[in-house]
This record gives C-alpha cells, sequence and structure tokens, in this order.
C-alpha cells in the first residue's frame, strides 16, 4: 500500500470514529446506531494489510501492552476489536492509551489522561499521599481537585486499594491509584462508566485450584473489625477477641483507614 493510500484510508478511519466521539450529545438510539454504523466501517477499512503495522505496536509503550506480551500478544481479529473500542470511547491507539486484558479492551492511566485533556473547559489536580502497603494490598489516598469552566472548585478525597506484588514499588502502587482517580474523576463529570482493568493484576500462569475450607471464626472477627468506624471501637475489640498474625495486619489496616478518614473530615 502507498504512502499516499495509507493517508487517505487513516483520514476516513478517523472520519468513522469522530462520526461517535465528536457527537458527545447524542444518545439512545441515535448514539446506538452510530457506534454501530462506525464500528462495521471501521472493520471493514482495518484491512488485513493495514493491520499489519499496528500489530507490530503490540507489547510496547509506543503501542499497547496486553496480559498474553509474553507470549506474542493476541490474534489480529481479537487485537481489530480491542482497538475499535479504544478509538470509539475516545483514546487514541497509541502511547499505552489502551491495553488488552484476557482479550478485551481497558483504558489506562494515559488514556484517561487524555480524556480528561478533551473535556472542554475542565481543570483538575490530583495529589496522591504516602501509601499504606499491607502483604497484598495496599491504600492510597489520592486528594483530587477540579473546576469546570472556571466554576466552583471542588474537592474529593479518595482511598484508594490497590493490588500489590512482590515486585511493586511506591512508585508503581501510585501510578494504580493515580489511573483509578483519573477513571473516578472521568465517570463523575461525564457520567460515562467504563470497564475497569489493570495490565498488572492478570499473568498467563496456570494455578491449579485447591479445595477452599473457610474459617468460620476468622470471618467472625474479620466481619467484627469491618463494622468499626471508630478507634474507640476497634481498641475495644482488642479486649474481646485474640487476633492471629494476619488478623493483626488486616486490624492495623482497618485502624490507619478509619485514623485517614478522621483527619479528613477535621479538614
Amino acid at each position: 500500500m502507498s504512502q499516499e493510500k495509507q493517508l487517505t484510508l487513516a483520514k476516513q478511519l478517523n472520519e468513522a470514529a469522530l462520526s461517535v466521539i465528536g457527537q458527545p450529545a447524542l444518545e439512545g438510539f441515535e448514539k446506538a446506531y452510530l457506534i454501530a454504523n462506525a464500528a462495521q466501517q471501521l472493520k471493514t477499512l482495518l484491512t488485513k494489510e493495514y493491520m499489519a503495522p499496528i500489530m507490530a505496536l503490540q507489547g510496547n509503550g509506543l503501542g499497547f501492552k496486553t496480559d498474553k506480551d509474553k507470549d506474542g500478544g493476541y490474534p489480529e481479529d481479537t487485537v481489530k476489536n480491542c482497538l475499535i473500542e479504544a478509538v470509539l470511547r475516545g483514546v487514541q491507539p497509541f502511547g499505552n492509551q489502551f491495553n488488552i486484558i484476557q482479550g478485551s479492551c481497558y483504558v489506562t492511566k494515559e488514556g484517561y489522561g487524555y480524556l480528561l485533556s478533551k473535556i472542554e473547559g475542565l481543570s483538575y489536580e490530583i495529589v496522591s499521599e504516602l501509601p499504606r502497603v499491607n502483604q497484598t494490598s495496599a491504600a492510597v489516598v489520592m486528594r483530587v481537585t477540579w473546576t469546570m469552566k472556571g466554576g466552583e472548585k471542588k474537592e474529593r478525597a479518595l482511598d484508594m486499594p490497590v493490588k500489590v506484588n512482590n515486585f511493586m514499588g511506591t512508585d508503581a502502587i501510585l501510578g494504580k491509584a493515580a489511573r483509578k482517580a483519573r477513571k473516578w474523576l472521568f465517570e463523575t463529570i461525564t457520567g460515562n462508566e467504563i470497564p475497569d482493568g489493570d495490565i498488572d493484576d492478570y499473568d498467563a500462569k496456570v494455578v491449579v485450584v485447591q479445595p477452599v475450607t473457610v474459617n468460620h471464626e476468622d470471618v467472625r472477627i474479620r466481619a467484627l473489625i469491618d463494622d468499626a468506624t471508630t478507634e474507640e471501637q476497634l481498641i475495644d475489640l482488642l479486649s474481646q477477641v485474640d487476633l492471629d498474625e494476619s488478623q493483626t495486619d488486616y486490624y492495623s489496616f482497618k485502624m490507619e483507614q478509619i485514623q485517614a478518614a478522621a483527619k479528613t473530615k477535621k479538614k
């Protein structure tokens, strides 16, 4: 395909995508028709020849990452479907603005940053506190402030849970929390919910699932910890039950949440 033909096709692809994302006010059957029509156009225009260089973008930050990068990525049909969904949601097909996880399209932190940048009149800032890290999870308070077209300033303190692993550092935890905060802000402003997912929460390992034995006493104690809403209630709980090591970690995590919420309320 010559460069001139590629540019002509690229323009047609952009026009098909803009027929949907360029008319955000439309709803109902009009919106559904435009999405269906644009998806069909894109599927037709994205020929095998045009998809070849796009497939080369699979698995790196310049293009898009997947949970199968170590195995060579996904086949063309899956990539094409996810690519069409990504551009019709408004993100770009480069710069790691979407990922493919379990064969589905998910918008990334970079993607939400781009979507927020396209909201007319929006000014926002997201500031993180230091993460509170447990063995397999963490929580980060993300302070989100925003205004629309110079209007009233709004602010929310979001306590974001984050799944972690042994190889994840502070920057990675903050990055995942930032994605969640950007997603929350985008959905709050637009009212459009987008399926959630994170490439770091998935791997390709096959595991054997063992039967689960429920420790009812552990469930009871954790429920008591969950029900506590003040530091006093948590302290009083210590006189009623004996905590094992994992329950102590859970207790400490709950205490930190309550203390963080109390500080936010005072401000």
